[in-house]
Protein backbone atom coordinates (compact mmCIF):
# COMPACT_ATOMS: atom_id res chain seq x y z
CA UNK A 1 0.00 0.00 0.00
CA UNK A 2 1.11 3.55 -0.69
CA UNK A 3 1.64 5.69 2.38
CA UNK A 4 -1.33 8.00 2.93
CA UNK A 5 -1.36 11.13 5.01
CA UNK A 6 -4.61 11.32 6.93
CA UNK A 7 -5.98 14.28 8.86
CA UNK A 8 -5.65 14.00 12.63
CA UNK A 9 -9.42 13.68 12.93
CA UNK A 10 -9.32 10.53 10.78
CA UNK A 11 -6.87 8.83 13.17
CA UNK A 12 -9.12 9.63 16.11
CA UNK A 13 -11.98 7.76 14.41
CA UNK A 14 -10.10 4.46 14.32
CA UNK A 15 -11.85 2.02 16.73
CA UNK A 16 -9.98 1.44 20.00
CA UNK A 17 -9.66 -2.31 19.47
CA UNK A 18 -7.82 -1.73 16.17
CA UNK A 19 -5.57 0.86 17.79
CA UNK A 20 -4.80 -1.58 20.60
CA UNK A 21 -3.91 -4.30 18.13
CA UNK A 22 -1.53 -1.92 16.36
CA UNK A 23 0.14 -0.59 19.51
CA UNK A 24 0.62 -4.02 21.06
CA UNK A 25 3.12 -4.79 18.28
CA UNK A 26 5.64 -2.22 19.54
CA UNK A 27 8.51 -2.99 21.87
CA UNK A 28 7.52 -3.27 25.56
CA UNK A 29 10.55 -1.19 26.57
CA UNK A 30 9.52 1.70 28.89
CA UNK A 31 11.25 4.21 26.59
CA UNK A 32 9.13 3.07 23.64
CA UNK A 33 5.96 3.29 25.72
CA UNK A 34 6.85 6.83 26.77
CA UNK A 35 7.34 7.86 23.15
CA UNK A 36 4.00 6.34 22.15
CA UNK A 37 2.31 8.26 24.95
CA UNK A 38 3.77 11.48 23.56
CA UNK A 39 2.04 11.10 20.17
CA UNK A 40 -1.51 12.05 21.18
CA UNK A 41 -3.95 12.00 24.08
CA UNK A 42 -5.72 8.89 22.76
CA UNK A 43 -2.56 6.82 22.62
CA UNK A 44 -1.48 8.20 25.95
CA UNK A 45 -4.74 7.09 27.60
CA UNK A 46 -4.33 3.59 26.11
CA UNK A 47 -0.77 2.94 27.25
CA UNK A 48 -1.58 4.21 30.75
CA UNK A 49 -3.99 1.31 31.36
CA UNK A 50 -2.71 -1.75 33.22
CA UNK A 51 -4.79 -3.96 30.90
CA UNK A 52 -2.89 -2.76 27.82
CA UNK A 53 0.50 -3.06 29.50
CA UNK A 54 -0.22 -6.64 30.60
CA UNK A 55 -1.46 -7.46 27.11
CA UNK A 56 1.74 -5.97 25.71
CA UNK A 57 3.88 -8.18 27.96
CA UNK A 58 1.86 -11.32 27.20
CA UNK A 59 2.08 -10.68 23.46
CA UNK A 60 5.86 -10.33 23.40
CA UNK A 61 6.54 -12.95 26.08
CA UNK A 62 10.00 -11.49 26.77
CA UNK A 63 10.86 -8.98 29.47
CA UNK A 64 12.49 -5.78 28.11
CA UNK A 65 16.28 -5.71 28.32
CA UNK A 66 17.43 -2.58 30.16
CA UNK A 67 21.17 -3.23 29.94
CA UNK A 68 24.07 -5.04 31.59
CA UNK A 69 25.81 -4.80 34.96
CA UNK A 70 29.52 -5.61 35.23
CA UNK A 71 32.13 -6.01 37.95
CA UNK A 72 34.76 -3.92 36.18
CA UNK A 73 35.40 -1.05 38.59
CA UNK A 74 37.38 0.99 36.06
CA UNK A 75 34.24 1.73 34.00
CA UNK A 76 30.54 2.37 34.47
CA UNK A 77 29.05 -0.57 36.34
CA UNK A 78 25.89 -0.42 34.20
CA UNK A 79 25.93 -0.53 30.39
CA UNK A 80 22.53 0.59 29.01
CA UNK A 81 21.10 -1.33 26.10
CA UNK A 82 20.03 1.29 23.57
CA UNK A 83 19.76 -0.66 20.33
CA UNK A 84 16.99 0.77 18.09
CA UNK A 85 16.23 3.35 20.78
CA UNK A 86 19.06 5.85 20.48
CA UNK A 87 20.97 7.10 23.46
CA UNK A 88 18.38 9.62 24.69
CA UNK A 89 16.18 8.42 27.51
CA UNK A 90 17.69 4.98 28.04
CA UNK A 91 17.65 4.23 31.79
CA UNK A 92 21.05 4.37 33.50
CA UNK A 93 21.37 2.80 36.93
CA UNK A 94 23.99 3.49 39.58
CA UNK A 95 24.76 0.91 42.23
CA UNK A 96 23.36 2.03 45.59
CA UNK A 97 25.44 3.63 48.32
CA UNK A 98 24.22 2.49 51.72
CA UNK A 99 24.30 4.34 55.01
CA UNK A 100 23.21 1.62 57.46
CA UNK A 101 23.14 1.76 61.27
CA UNK A 102 26.25 1.42 63.41
CA UNK A 103 26.05 -2.38 63.58
CA UNK A 104 26.69 -2.74 59.85
CA UNK A 105 29.69 -1.59 57.84
CA UNK A 106 29.31 1.40 55.56
CA UNK A 107 29.32 0.22 51.95
CA UNK A 108 30.01 2.30 48.88
CA UNK A 109 29.46 1.59 45.20
CA UNK A 110 33.05 0.48 44.63
CA UNK A 111 32.73 -2.32 47.19
CA UNK A 112 29.80 -4.11 45.60
CA UNK A 113 30.24 -7.27 43.55
CA UNK A 114 27.37 -8.27 41.28
CA UNK A 115 26.49 -11.95 41.75
CA UNK A 116 23.28 -12.24 39.75
CA UNK A 117 20.50 -10.43 37.86
CA UNK A 118 17.20 -12.25 37.59
CA UNK A 119 13.46 -11.46 37.62
CA UNK A 120 14.00 -7.71 37.97
CA UNK A 121 16.33 -8.03 40.97
CA UNK A 122 20.10 -7.62 41.34
CA UNK A 123 22.06 -9.53 44.01
CA UNK A 124 25.10 -7.66 45.34
CA UNK A 125 27.82 -8.84 47.71
CA UNK A 126 29.97 -6.46 49.74
CA UNK A 127 31.51 -5.56 53.07
CA UNK A 128 33.89 -7.42 55.35
CA UNK A 129 31.10 -9.17 57.28
CA UNK A 130 30.01 -9.94 54.43
CA UNK A 131 26.59 -8.51 53.42
CA UNK A 132 24.13 -9.39 50.66
CA UNK A 133 21.90 -6.74 49.12
CA UNK A 134 18.89 -7.54 46.94
CA UNK A 135 18.17 -4.43 44.89
CA UNK A 136 15.36 -3.56 42.50
CA UNK A 137 16.77 -0.79 40.27
CA UNK A 138 13.32 0.12 38.88
CA UNK A 139 11.57 0.65 42.23
CA UNK A 140 14.70 1.40 44.27
CA UNK A 141 13.75 -1.18 46.90
CA UNK A 142 16.69 -2.64 48.86
CA UNK A 143 16.89 -5.59 51.24
CA UNK A 144 20.11 -6.17 53.20
CA UNK A 145 21.13 -9.33 55.05
CA UNK A 146 24.27 -10.92 56.48
CA UNK A 147 25.67 -14.08 54.85
CA UNK A 148 27.32 -15.54 58.00
CA UNK A 149 30.01 -17.26 55.89
CA UNK A 150 33.52 -16.34 54.79
CA UNK A 151 34.12 -15.19 51.23
CA UNK A 152 35.81 -18.38 50.01
CA UNK A 153 34.33 -20.35 47.13
CA UNK A 154 30.82 -19.07 47.61
CA UNK A 155 28.19 -17.83 45.18
CA UNK A 156 24.57 -16.82 45.20
CA UNK A 157 21.58 -15.83 43.15
CA UNK A 158 18.08 -14.41 43.51
CA UNK A 159 14.92 -16.09 42.21
CA UNK A 160 11.28 -15.02 42.15
CA UNK A 161 9.24 -17.92 43.54
CA UNK A 162 5.83 -16.89 42.19
CA UNK A 163 4.46 -18.99 39.34
CA UNK A 164 3.83 -16.34 36.69
CA UNK A 165 5.47 -14.47 33.85
CA UNK A 166 8.43 -12.76 35.49
CA UNK A 167 8.33 -9.43 33.70
CA UNK A 168 6.47 -7.43 36.33
CA UNK A 169 6.98 -9.25 39.64
CA UNK A 170 8.46 -6.48 41.77
CA UNK A 171 6.19 -7.19 44.74
CA UNK A 172 6.24 -11.00 44.43
CA UNK A 173 8.03 -13.23 46.97
CA UNK A 174 11.63 -14.12 46.18
CA UNK A 175 14.52 -16.06 47.69
CA UNK A 176 18.27 -15.67 47.81
CA UNK A 177 19.99 -19.00 47.18
CA UNK A 178 23.45 -19.05 48.80
CA UNK A 179 25.91 -21.83 47.97
CA UNK A 180 29.08 -22.62 49.95
CA UNK A 181 31.77 -25.14 48.99
CA UNK A 182 34.62 -26.22 51.27
CA UNK A 183 36.39 -28.86 49.18
CA UNK A 184 34.75 -31.59 51.24
CA UNK A 185 31.10 -30.65 51.06
CA UNK A 186 28.73 -28.30 49.22
CA UNK A 187 25.74 -26.80 51.00
CA UNK A 188 22.93 -24.41 50.14
CA UNK A 189 20.72 -22.18 52.26
CA UNK A 190 17.85 -19.90 51.29
CA UNK A 191 16.83 -16.46 52.53
CA UNK A 192 13.13 -15.69 52.09
CA UNK A 193 11.63 -12.27 51.45
CA UNK A 194 8.47 -13.51 53.17
CA UNK A 195 10.00 -14.63 56.48
CA UNK A 196 12.92 -12.15 56.29
CA UNK A 197 15.24 -14.90 57.51
CA UNK A 198 17.45 -17.81 56.46
CA UNK A 199 15.88 -21.25 56.43
CA UNK A 200 17.04 -23.60 59.16
CA UNK A 201 17.48 -26.71 57.03
CA UNK A 202 20.35 -26.86 54.55
CA UNK A 203 20.70 -28.90 51.41
CA UNK A 204 24.14 -30.52 51.43
CA UNK A 205 26.18 -33.13 49.66
CA UNK A 206 29.62 -34.51 50.52
CA UNK A 207 31.60 -33.78 47.39
CA UNK A 208 35.13 -32.69 46.53
CA UNK A 209 34.42 -29.63 44.41
CA UNK A 210 34.61 -25.83 44.67
CA UNK A 211 32.05 -23.47 43.20
CA UNK A 212 33.31 -21.49 40.21
CA UNK A 213 33.02 -17.77 39.39
CA UNK A 214 30.44 -18.26 36.61
CA UNK A 215 26.87 -17.15 37.46
CA UNK A 216 24.13 -19.71 37.94
CA UNK A 217 21.65 -20.73 35.24
CA UNK A 218 18.01 -21.46 36.11
CA UNK A 219 16.29 -24.18 34.07
CA UNK A 220 12.81 -25.04 35.31
CA UNK A 221 13.10 -25.34 39.10
CA UNK A 222 16.78 -26.30 39.05
CA UNK A 223 19.75 -23.97 39.53
CA UNK A 224 23.12 -24.95 38.05
CA UNK A 225 26.57 -23.71 39.04
CA UNK A 226 29.91 -24.70 37.55
CA UNK A 227 32.55 -26.23 39.80
CA UNK A 228 36.29 -25.96 39.25
CA UNK A 229 36.75 -29.69 38.62
CA UNK A 230 34.78 -30.46 35.45
CA UNK A 231 31.51 -30.89 37.36
CA UNK A 232 28.28 -28.98 37.71
CA UNK A 233 26.31 -28.79 40.92
CA UNK A 234 22.53 -28.84 40.43
CA UNK A 235 20.24 -27.52 43.15
CA UNK A 236 16.66 -28.78 42.85
CA UNK A 237 14.70 -26.05 44.62
CA UNK A 238 11.47 -28.08 44.73
CA UNK A 239 13.13 -31.10 46.37
CA UNK A 240 15.84 -29.14 48.25
CA UNK A 241 18.50 -31.54 46.96
CA UNK A 242 21.97 -31.14 45.46
CA UNK A 243 23.23 -33.28 42.55
CA UNK A 244 26.82 -33.28 41.20
CA UNK A 245 26.90 -33.75 37.41
CA UNK A 246 30.09 -34.62 35.57
CA UNK A 247 30.74 -32.79 32.32
CA UNK A 248 31.87 -34.62 29.16
CA UNK A 249 35.38 -35.97 29.59
CA UNK A 250 36.77 -33.83 26.76
CA UNK A 251 35.95 -30.66 28.75
CA UNK A 252 38.39 -31.54 31.54
CA UNK A 253 41.07 -29.72 29.56
CA UNK A 254 42.05 -26.37 31.17
CA UNK A 255 41.36 -24.55 27.89
CA UNK A 256 37.62 -25.11 28.39
CA UNK A 257 37.32 -23.70 31.92
CA UNK A 258 36.13 -20.26 30.85
CA UNK A 259 34.39 -21.44 27.70
CA UNK A 260 31.74 -23.91 28.91
CA UNK A 261 28.41 -22.52 30.11
CA UNK A 262 25.10 -24.10 31.11
CA UNK A 263 22.24 -23.12 28.79
CA UNK A 264 18.56 -24.13 28.62
CA UNK A 265 17.26 -26.01 25.61
CA UNK A 266 13.63 -26.49 24.58
CA UNK A 267 11.52 -28.36 27.12
CA UNK A 268 13.71 -27.26 30.07
CA UNK A 269 16.44 -29.64 28.92
CA UNK A 270 19.88 -29.07 30.45
CA UNK A 271 22.34 -27.98 27.77
CA UNK A 272 25.91 -26.74 27.38
CA UNK A 273 27.32 -24.07 25.09
CA UNK A 274 31.01 -24.80 24.48
CA UNK A 275 33.48 -22.60 22.61
CA UNK A 276 35.99 -24.95 21.00
CA UNK A 277 38.53 -22.91 18.99
CA UNK A 278 36.37 -21.30 16.26
CA UNK A 279 33.34 -23.59 16.74
CA UNK A 280 30.37 -23.30 19.09
CA UNK A 281 29.25 -26.76 20.28
CA UNK A 282 25.78 -27.36 21.74
CA UNK A 283 25.42 -30.36 24.05
CA UNK A 284 22.36 -31.76 25.83
CA UNK A 285 21.90 -33.91 28.91
CA UNK A 286 20.09 -37.14 28.08
CA UNK A 287 18.05 -38.42 31.02
CA UNK A 288 18.04 -35.30 33.21
CA UNK A 289 20.15 -34.77 36.32
CA UNK A 290 19.86 -38.27 37.75
CA UNK A 291 22.76 -40.72 37.93
CA UNK A 292 23.20 -42.82 34.82
CA UNK A 293 22.33 -39.93 32.50
CA UNK A 294 24.72 -38.98 29.74
CA UNK A 295 25.75 -36.11 27.47
CA UNK A 296 25.28 -35.92 23.72
CA UNK A 297 26.56 -33.29 21.31
CA UNK A 298 23.57 -32.02 19.34
CA UNK A 299 25.30 -29.89 16.70
CA UNK A 300 28.10 -27.42 16.02
CA UNK A 301 28.04 -23.85 14.72
CA UNK A 302 31.14 -22.46 12.97
CA UNK A 303 31.64 -19.02 14.48
CA UNK A 304 32.74 -17.60 11.13
CA UNK A 305 29.24 -18.34 9.80
CA UNK A 306 27.48 -16.19 12.41
CA UNK A 307 30.12 -13.73 13.70
CA UNK A 308 32.36 -11.72 11.35
CA UNK A 309 35.69 -12.73 12.87
CA UNK A 310 38.51 -11.58 10.64
CA UNK A 311 40.94 -14.19 9.37
CA UNK A 312 43.87 -12.48 11.09
CA UNK A 313 42.17 -13.08 14.45
CA UNK A 314 42.13 -16.84 13.90
CA UNK A 315 45.81 -17.47 14.50
CA UNK A 316 46.00 -19.67 17.56
CA UNK A 317 43.86 -22.71 16.77
CA UNK A 318 44.18 -23.97 20.35
CA UNK A 319 42.25 -21.05 21.88
CA UNK A 320 38.56 -20.21 21.42
CA UNK A 321 37.97 -17.19 19.21
CA UNK A 322 35.85 -15.09 21.55
CA UNK A 323 34.36 -15.62 24.97
CA UNK A 324 30.88 -16.32 26.33
CA UNK A 325 30.19 -13.43 28.70
CA UNK A 326 26.49 -13.90 29.48
CA UNK A 327 23.71 -16.50 29.36
CA UNK A 328 20.20 -15.05 28.96
CA UNK A 329 18.19 -18.06 30.05
CA UNK A 330 14.67 -16.75 29.36
CA UNK A 331 15.57 -15.73 25.82
CA UNK A 332 17.69 -18.85 25.20
CA UNK A 333 20.57 -16.80 23.84
CA UNK A 334 24.18 -16.24 24.85
CA UNK A 335 26.43 -13.21 24.45
CA UNK A 336 29.84 -13.76 22.86
CA UNK A 337 32.53 -11.10 22.99
CA UNK A 338 34.46 -11.09 19.71
CA UNK A 339 37.21 -8.82 18.42
CA UNK A 340 34.86 -6.03 17.27
CA UNK A 341 32.12 -6.13 19.91
CA UNK A 342 29.50 -8.24 21.65
CA UNK A 343 27.12 -10.50 19.73
CA UNK A 344 23.81 -11.98 20.83
CA UNK A 345 23.83 -15.56 19.58
CA UNK A 346 20.63 -17.58 19.27
CA UNK A 347 22.22 -21.00 19.60
CA UNK A 348 19.07 -22.85 18.53
CA UNK A 349 18.32 -20.82 15.41
CA UNK A 350 22.05 -20.48 14.69
CA UNK A 351 21.86 -16.72 14.16
CA UNK A 352 23.61 -13.72 15.67
CA UNK A 353 23.13 -9.97 16.07
CA UNK A 354 25.74 -7.46 17.11
CA UNK A 355 24.30 -5.57 20.08
CA UNK A 356 27.24 -3.59 21.47
CA UNK A 357 30.65 -2.33 20.49
CA UNK A 358 33.69 -2.63 22.69
CA UNK A 359 32.80 -3.34 26.34
CA UNK A 360 34.79 -3.91 29.56
CA UNK A 361 36.28 -7.36 29.99
CA UNK A 362 34.62 -9.86 32.29
CA UNK A 363 31.17 -11.30 32.87
CA UNK A 364 28.08 -9.31 31.90
CA UNK A 365 24.85 -9.61 33.87
CA UNK A 366 21.74 -8.93 31.78
CA UNK A 367 19.16 -6.81 33.59
CA UNK A 368 15.61 -7.33 32.31
CA UNK A 369 12.61 -5.65 33.92
CA UNK A 370 9.19 -4.11 33.39
CA UNK A 371 7.14 -2.12 35.87
CA UNK A 372 3.43 -1.58 35.15
CA UNK A 373 2.61 0.20 38.41
CA UNK A 374 5.55 2.55 38.02
CA UNK A 375 4.52 3.51 34.50
CA UNK A 376 0.94 4.15 35.53
CA UNK A 377 1.78 6.35 38.52
CA UNK A 378 4.74 8.27 37.15
CA UNK A 379 4.26 8.42 33.38
CA UNK A 380 3.55 12.17 33.40
CA UNK A 381 6.78 12.97 35.20
CA UNK A 382 8.61 10.29 33.18
CA UNK A 383 7.69 12.11 29.97
CA UNK A 384 8.10 15.76 30.94
CA UNK A 385 11.21 15.41 33.12
CA UNK A 386 13.27 12.58 31.66
CA UNK A 387 12.37 12.84 28.01
CA UNK A 388 11.32 16.47 27.52
CA UNK A 389 7.91 15.59 26.09
CA UNK A 390 5.28 18.16 27.08
CA UNK A 391 1.82 16.81 26.41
Amino acid sequence: MNSVSLPLASWSQIPDDITWNILVLVSPHPVTIARIAAVCRTWRSIVRTSKFLRWLMEHHGVTPLMGFFTNVSSSDRFLPFDQHLGVVGVPRFTLPILYPDNRLPTLSTSHWEVLACRHGKVLLLGGASPMLLVWDPITGEQTLTRTHTELTYVHGTVVCVAHHHHGNCHSSPWVVVWIVSTGREIKVRRWSSVTQSWNISQARVWFDGLVDFRPSTLIGDVLYWHLTNNFLIAFDMAENLLHPIELPEAMASPKFRRHVHVVPLDGDVLGLAVLNTSVLEIWSRVGGISEGSSWAMNYTIPLLSIIPIQDDHIINHHRPQGRIVCVMEDRKVILIRAADGVYEVDYQRKTSTKIMGETPRGTMFAYESFYIAGLLTSLDNFLTTDYGYNI
